[in-house]
């Protein structure tokens, strides 16, 4: 509702409150051509970014399975979420780990198919030197123009993993000698991020239009994870768990992998900006750089489900090989159960009743 409220000042007031207002300018434009309140807009939009999501996550995995699978390992991926197995002791599905897949944030939603969309282009833009024309450098730079301005979680996490995943395969040369990936990656990241940093911590725009004190960034490790939830430490591993353990059965093949590679990377920068830092001011609980290990979690996953998909053959060979290839997707499928629980209770239950 805290968005909607924003929408409706920022409308009301002719003001720009926050720095990543996509959503809200989306449920503007959708409640004044439909003549909607702000809740059926807001419907609208999030519905909207769930199909596109799912649309995506086909047309990845339908490469390499029928659509049918295809269709359904879609689906399994809206629905995935950590294993809660500490669910019992603490009462808690969301707190303390590091979530994959939310519903109370239309920002994230929303965030979620422009982030795949821009890995996918940010990816080919590292590993070939095909389709570096001026329509596809546009498309590339509004796909990530669009994903700063909708949260900017995405593109504090892509910039450096983009850079290292370079040094990595040993690209940086042939990628950071031609101008494309300038003009279609590093510009609107830097102008973006920029204008955005300037806004919430320079000018402070959204504390001062809300009335609250001001808020920076800061070096506070575990602050705001620990201030919900023990069993940090379980909890971690207990969301990794799918990924990890399809390293440990096959760790040469892993990583060779470049979209599995780019999106480990990803997920590890964003787990370092969840647990070691935070905003302080009334946003020191707030939790908003969890939102980036979150989109890398779930960019990890997808892509690690797709290297199982894409070598089944390979893996699969032999009666160990197949044990393992079999083990590693009754994890994910876990994975998926966990979701689908943690879903029923967001359904059925009251608001942050299980978070």
């Amino acid at each position: 509702m805290a968005h909607l409220k924003w929408a409706a000042e920022m409308e009301e007031q002719k003001v720009l409150l926050l720095p990543h207002p996509l959503y809200h300018f989306l449920v503007m434009l959708i409640k004044n051509l439909f003549s909607f309140d702000y809740a059926k807009s807001s419907v609208v939009i999030v519905v909207a970014a769930i199909y596109g999501l799912s649309i995506l996550n086909y047309r990845i995995l339908a490469r390499y399975i029928n659509p049918i699978l295809a269709v359904l390992l879609s689906v399994c991926m809206l629905l995935i979420t950590p294993l809660q197995a500490v669910y019992p002791l603490d009462k808690h599905l969301y707190f303390g780990y590091v979530g994959i897949t939310t519903y109370h944030s239309p920002t994230m939603l929303l965030l979620k198919p422009l982030s795949l969309l821009a890995f996918c282009y940010a990816l080919k833009a590292a590993t070939t030197t095909e389709e570096r024309d001026l329509p596809n450098a546009f498309i590339f730079a509004l796909s990530l123009f669009f994903c700063g301005i909708s949260k900017p979680n995405f593109l504090i996490i892509i910039l450096p993993a983009f850079v290292l995943f370079l040094l990595l395969i040993g690209r940086v040369r042939p990628v950071l000698t031609n101008g494309y990936v300038y003009g279609a990656f590093f510009l609107p990241i830097f102008l973006v991020l920029g204008l955005q940093f300037f806004h919430a911590y320079y000018y402070q725009s959204l504390s001062l239009g809300t009335g609250n004190e001001e808020s920076h960034i800061a070096f506070l490790p575990f602050e705001s994870m620990q201030h919900y939830s023990g069993f940090l430490v379980e909890k971690f591993f207990l969301s990794v768990v799918f990924p990890l353990l399809v390293f440990l059965c096959y760790p040469k093949e892993y990583f060779k992998n470049r979209a599995v590679l780019l999106s480990g990377i990803c997920c590890f920068g964003g787990i370092i900006l969840t647990y070691l830092f935070a905003e302080t001011g009334y946003r020191l609980y707030a939790g908003n750089f969890w939102w980036s290990g979150q989109i890398g979690m779930y960019l990890v996953f997808l892509f690690t489900l797709v290297f199982l998909l894409e070598n089944m053959s390979q893996c699969c060979l032999g009666f160990f090989g197949k044990l393992k290839y079999t083990v590693c997707m009754i994890l994910f499928f876990a994975h998926v159960g966990c979701g689908v629980f943690f879903y029923r209770q967001e359904l059925l239950f009251p608001y942050m009743q299980y978070w």
